[in-house]
């Protein structure tokens, strides 16, 4: 429907104003829309909140995902890099204790480290002057020897006394010494610089006075680390136990270390 409105002024109505003509535009006439019903509202509502509902849940899931990977990854990373750390310093820390070594043996033959391959040394450094330390410290040895062998029933470890004073400890005379302690044990010994070098190579500590040095005099003491050292069957260096240990707790550890090894 049309409306239209227009609006004459005629001269003869207002005699001084000019006749004009006002014509409105036209529009078409309607009437207003129909209020949307609630349902439909509703509809409409619940379906925008379902599209950007899951698509903010889908999100939030995404993220939270990278997020855990991200930190995860940290995690592990910073977990290897203080596992490095540790075995560097662990590396770093612990000496070097061990080595090979070339002796004479109590019956005057050659021996070499490569003679034990495949059985357990069990090294002591100590001289058949000595008064009351080496002797005490042998007897403990010959205990943990029977222990071993009382227990496993077979020759575990070969229990070795190395001296530290070759000028006054002859061959026979060590072969007579360790008479007193064990029939198991082997003596070792050679010339100073080779006594040197082993016990370098041990770590070992001793110093006999001038006099030792000395062919006229032969009354001295020799000062000595007191350590007998457990050595598996490739000649590589396991522990080492100080005069604190009792025969006892060194023959638990030792059987520990077989256990371990599978032996």
């Amino acid at each position: 429907m049309l409306r239209s409105a227009c609006r004459i002024n005629a001269h003869r109505f207002h005699p001084r104003m000019p006749a004009t003509l006002h014509v409105f535009n036209l529009r078409p006439y309607s009437t207003p829309s129909e209020p949307m019903k609630s349902t439909e509202k509703k509809r409409i509502a619940q379906e925008d909140f379902s599209r950007f509902g899951w698509k903010s849940v889908a999100a939030f899931i995404a993220s939270g995902a990278l997020l855990y990977s991200y930190f995860a990854y940290e995690k592990k990373k910073l977990a290897d890099v203080k596992a490095e750390t540790s075995q560097r310093d662990q590396a770093v820390g612990k000496p070097t204790i061990g080595g090979p070594f070339s002796l004479v043996d109590m019956h005057g033959t050659p021996v070499t480290d490569l003679d034990f391959r495949g059985k357990f040394m069990l090294l002591y450094f100590g001289y058949t002057f000595c008064p009351d330390v080496c002797p005490e410290e042998l007897d403990k040895m010959a205990k943990v020897v029977d222990n071993l062998k009382n227990l496993r029933k077979d020759q575990t470890i070969v229990p070795i006394f190395i001296s530290c004073d070759p000028k006054r400890d002859s061959i026979e005379s060590i072969r007579e010494y360790l008479k007193d302690f064990h029939p198991d044990f082997l003596g070792m010994t050679g010339t100073h610089q080779q006594i040197k070098r082993v016990a370098k190579a041990y770590r070992l500590y001793f110093s006999a006075p001038p006099l030792a040095l000395d062919d006229d005099d032969a009354d001295y003491l020799v000062d000595h680390s007191i350590f007998f050292y457990l050595v598996d069957p490739n000649g590589k260096y396991i522990a080492h136990f100080g005069k604190q240990e009792t025969s006892d707790s060194v023959t638990e550890k030792i059987l520990e270390f077989l256990a371990a090894k599978g032996l």
